[in-house]
């Protein structure tokens, strides 16, 4: 059973593959999945915090210990609340640069609704309010900022040196247990997972529509509600991941299979979201039929002065593959476009008729 993870109060699951109101996760499969938003909020990794910080050299000869030492005074909770000071739940975050900006999910900084507040809660125990400075629903990542200095940041990793079965260490504040560390590995590598509201078929209509794209990294490391938008780390200290959807038991309950947004996706988005405020995405310049039941996309429309059409794409082909992964559905489609970058040089299979064909061109850029 897959079942949001968003914390006391925020009702009962739906047992059909959409996402609640505020958060909420779907995958192809019949389970439930669920965003990690939520749990009682809290200081992080008071007492761990306080101890001596490990070496270098601990951290890098993979010291869970060491690293989990010094990557606890980081860790923040986010605790959010509505315009009229209603809790509504917490989740987690980092700090990714030391002048105050923080890294955490889209649906916990939206948590709230318009107007909402939101506080950080530090390792030291104290807290400082947050600002949002920009949110990506499209890639279910945002940033905030805290008036402090000096805070201690954590470095972004390489997520596309990641290997199925290498250690990885989950940090957060899973069910409002603060400061929590738990271990696991890397199971699987480029998940597709989509976030958002559904339609009754399942199927989007866009490249521009609202919901989140993860090509994500699954992890047996124990991630539970309130986890949402905290690291996951390697065994040199550095994030390769931002934790952000579980499959549940009915209890809610991890049961070591929870997904988190590569770094290198962080890394791209938070760089958008600082700059500008806002946060692209890569398009080819069409829209698909949602009630296409065969294998690939159905292109409905075409954009003619876009990527596919000038590569001689055209109304009624069907997309089957991008760079040679199958896009069997417009979920797999779009989770294998937004993994790549504004810019890039992709080639898409596509069948007209019964004719198939392969172009290649390059992606522009959506928002």
């Amino acid at each position: 059973m897959l079942g949001p993870a968003i914390g006391p109060g925020d009702g009962p699951q739906a047992p059909a593959p959409r996402r609640p109101r505020r958060a909420g996760l779907l995958i192809a499969s019949a389970a439930l999945l669920a965003l990690l938003c939520g749990g009682v909020g809290g200081y992080v990794g008071s007492e761990l915090a306080g101890r001596q910080d490990s070496s270098s050299a601990d951290v890098a000869a993979g010291n869970v210990e060491a690293i989990a030492n010094k990557a606890l005074p980081s860790v923040v909770t986010i605790r959010i609340s509505s315009s009229s000071g209603v809790p509504r739940g917490s989740g987690s975050g980092f700090v990714l640069r030391s002048d105050g900006y923080i890294v955490t999910n889209n649906h916990v900084a939206s948590a709230g609704g318009d107007g909402a507040g939101l506080k950080v809660l530090f390792s030291d125990q104290s807290e400082a309010d947050a600002r949002i400075v920009g949110v990506s629903p499209t890639y279910d990542l945002a940033v905030l900022k805290v008036e402090r200095k000096d805070l201690p940041a954590l470095e972004l990793g390489e997520s596309d040196d990641l290997k199925v079965g290498q250690s990885v260490i989950a940090v957060g504040a899973p069910l409002g247990l603060t400061g929590s560390v738990t271990t696991g590995i890397v199971s699987a590598l480029n998940r597709p997972v989509v976030t958002g509201d559904d339609d009754s078929s399942g199927g989007a209509s866009s490249e521009s529509n609202s919901r989140s794209y993860m090509n994500a990294i699954q992890t047996d490391a124990a991630i539970n509600q309130g986890n949402s938008g905290g690291p996951l780390l390697d065994l040199r200290g550095k994030v390769i991941g931002v934790n952000s959807a579980i499959y549940s038991s009915r209890s809610g309950g991890s049961i070591g299979l929870g997904f988190a947004i590569p770094a290198d996706q962080v890394r791209r988005t938070s760089d958008q979201l600082i700059r500008t405020g806002k946060a692209e995405y890569p398009v080819i310049g069409l829209d698909f039929d949602p009630g296409y039941s065969g294998d690939g996309v159905k292109v409905s429309k075409i954009n003619p002065d876009g990527p596919a059409a000038k590569a001689g794409v055209k109304e009624g082909d069907v997309i089957t593959s991008i760079d040679g992964v199958a896009t069997k559905d417009p979920k797999t489609f779009l989770v294998t476009l937004r993994s790549k970058e504004i810019g890039d040089t992709i080639t898409v299979g596509f069948k007209t008729g019964e004719e198939q064909k392969s172009v290649t061109m390059r992606t522009g850029a959506g928002s």
